[in-house]
């Protein structure tokens, strides 16, 4: 399967997915053995719910900053710093005497997890091609969901034969071994842009942040429940101050201006939902099929195993879909499953078998990774490439306070309904806390398929498979002007054994000032413009006046200039053209395309479907469309 990335880039893509791997497994070997830790610790649901929604909290504290370290640290600095820090936190918790020690470690992992998730999201999706993004980011899906599927039957195993400390144990182990991989195998990418720390912006943050999920999470526990309301209502107007700042400052430290795109600000919503009804229910699970049917942690996990594993492998399936069909196709059918997964765990009773438990959950996490994979890369792609570090630290922001506060209200909803039902004994009483948290489950699934049904849908030409060659026409939507409109039909292309001599003759005879370099493939190899061919002119000019210097010889500088001119036409064409290739898809809106080339100060760009030049798109051409259409 062609993803258009080097063997070398492949490399860097494995290493970095590894510590992101191990992130997600960390996050998911926790909910099997917190009721153990309930016992061991004696700490109430309540509070050992902090283990998983203050893991969130902080994560999501962190997150916005990550935009920010980034472009003060390089990859590779970045990656094997936290995750050095992750296996110290992992380490700590292994070993702690008390609760609070876990927490303190869960906590460090969770500041590092902050950081890793976007960086790699970031970097992965600017490696690969925007037309293989779908692909790419279904390949993400179904390493990352691996660890779900692993995640809690290992706990589980592990709590009910060795001891929930042996979850730690391991975790520290294997964040040494990524450590030691990233030291040998991993490489910097690029240059992100450096960005002012801004202090204001992260106390605004820090305090909203926390103010909103810490009145969330003791919502179902607070014996004042005004203290409670006020928290989240100082948290809500904080970070509501946080926003304006972000989108007042010259420099922000997240750049929020990207949600005011209705097709990136509709993903956010959607995935944030998902989020919010997919962790909650991961953590109410365990409790329900350990506390209310008696089962151990070990079946506990394994009961979540089909679900999981299915999903990601559907989830990858499911990018692969949208590269050729597009994004609601397959968000349509997601929502389906979701709808029919939350009638399953509407259904469950106290006695419920646990094969129909299975088959819940396993129902809605299929429709889940259906849906997510689609409408993340959709979302993306309506993005430039120089915003999609904000998008990653936007949406992971938004995903993790989405996934402390779903986990903090079906946690607080299973209490406060159990606490209520005082006309209820034992096992019944609990079980009312959480069938309500189920339902509450169902309610937010149903309210993704409306949002869905509603606002998610494809635009001619979004797909690879819809784009159409050549510049022909096509229907779009109206109002909406993109490349294909505008670029030049025409593909100048030479292959990579070509001459620079061969590129001149073709910019000579046909006025164009950039040529496409093409594999035996077709596929694109680099892209050579007249202003790569000076620009490597006047590096040799620098070097040979060097030179000449030294050895005191006597050219004239007609002949020397001549003799260069000559050298440099038989070159070979890939020494002077630009391998790391700026390209842009035919459904590009135009004004995206005229943002990317001012922002990158280039003049020309290839248009590229499926790998291969199918236009190419100038100033000249922008031009040329304006004043056509001009009345």
């Amino acid at each position: 399967m062609g993803l258009g990335i080097s063997r070398k880039q492949m490399v860097m893509v494995a290493t970095l997915l590894s510590g992101t791997l191990l992130t997600v497994l960390n996050l998911t070997l926790m909910t099997p053995a917190l009721p153990t830790i309930m016992a061991d610790m004696s700490v109430s649901a309540e509070t050992v719910q902090w283990l998983t929604s203050g893991y969130g909290m902080v994560e999501a504290v962190v997150i916005p900053l990550s935009a920010y370290l980034m472009g003060r640290f390089s990859t590779r600095q970045l990656f094997i710093g936290c995750e050095a820090l992750f296996a110290l936190g992992s380490l700590i918790a292994a070993f702690a005497p008390s609760f609070e020690f876990i927490l303190a470690g869960r906590m460090i992992q969770a500041a590092c997890t902050g950081i890793v998730m976007p960086m790699v999201s970031s970097v992965i999706l600017l490696i690969f091609p925007r037309e293989k993004r779908g692909s790419a980011m279904g390949i993400i899906g179904l390493i990352i969901g691996f660890a779900p599927a692993v995640g809690p039957s290992l706990s589980g195993i592990l709590v009910d034969h060795i001891g929930w400390r042996a979850i730690f144990a391991i975790v520290t182990v294997l964040a040494f071994v990524v450590v030691a991989c990233a030291t040998r195998t991993l490489q910097n990418f690029g240059g992100f842009e450096r960005t002012r720390f801004d202090a204001p912006s992260v106390v605004l943050s820090t305090v909203g942040l926390i103010s909103l999920l810490y009145g969330f999470s003791t919502f179902g526990s607070a014996n004042n429940l005004i203290e409670t309301a006020v928290l989240v209502v100082v948290g809500a107007l904080v970070l509501g101050f946080y926003v304006r700042r972000q989108l007042t400052l010259d420099e922000p430290m997240l750049k929020l201006d990207i949600l005011r795109t209705r097709q990136y600000r509709t993903v956010v919503i959607i995935v944030a939902l998902l989020q919010a009804g997919l962790i909650g229910m991961e953590t109410i699970m365990p409790l329900y099929i350990q506390g209310v049917l008696g089962n151990s942690a070990t079946v506990s996990g394994l009961t979540l195993l089909p679900g999981t594993v299915i999903g990601a492998l559907i989830g990858f399936t499911a990018g692969r879909i949208f590269d050729r069909v597009g994004v609601r196709k397959p968000a349509l059918v997601g929502a389906l499953f979701m709808i029919l997964g939350a009638c399953g765990l509407f259904s469950l009773r106290g006695d419920s078998n646990i094969l129909l438990i299975c088959a819940a959950y396993g129902i809605v996490a299929i429709g889940v990774q259906f849906t997510m994979t689609p409408l993340n890369t959709w979302g993306v792609n309506s993005l430039p490439n120089a915003s999609v570090r904000y998008a990653q630290s936007t949406s992971n922001t938004v995903n993790q306070v989405a996934g402390s506060f779903g986990t903090a209200m079906l946690v607080s909803i299973a209490t406060l309904v159990s606490s209520s039902a005082t006309n209820l004994s034992g096992t019944a009483q609990v079980f009312a806390g959480y069938h309500a948290s189920f339902t509450g489950t169902a309610l937010l699934l149903l309210i993704v398929m409306a949002i869905i049904l509603l606002f998610v849908r494809d635009r001619k030409g979004e797909t690879a498979k819809e784009a159409t060659p050549l510049g022909a026409d096509q229907a779009q939507m109206p109002g909406t002007i993109t490349v294909a409109d505008a670029m030049n039909p025409v593909v100048a292309s030479v292959g990579e054994d070509a001459s620079v001599r061969d590129v001149m003759k073709i910019m000579e005879e046909t006025g164009t000032t950039g040529v496409v370099v093409t594999g035996p493939d077709g596929q694109v190899k680099g892209f050579v413009t007249d202003g790569n061919v000076t620009r490597y002119l006047a590096r040799q000019d620098l070097d040979l006046s060097s030179a000449i210097l030294r050895m005191s010889a006597s050219y004239r500088d007609e002949d020397d200039l001549l003799s260069r001119f000559q050298d440099l036409a038989a070159l070979n064409v890939m020494q002077v053209a630009a391998t790391n290739v700026i390209t842009v898809p035919p459904d590009m809106p135009l004004d995206k395309a005229c943002a990317l080339l001012m922002e990158h100060k280039i003049k020309k760009v290839p248009v590229i479907t499926d790998g291969k030049a199918v236009g190419s798109l100038g100033r000249r051409n922008i031009i040329h469309y304006a004043f056509e259409h001009m009345h």
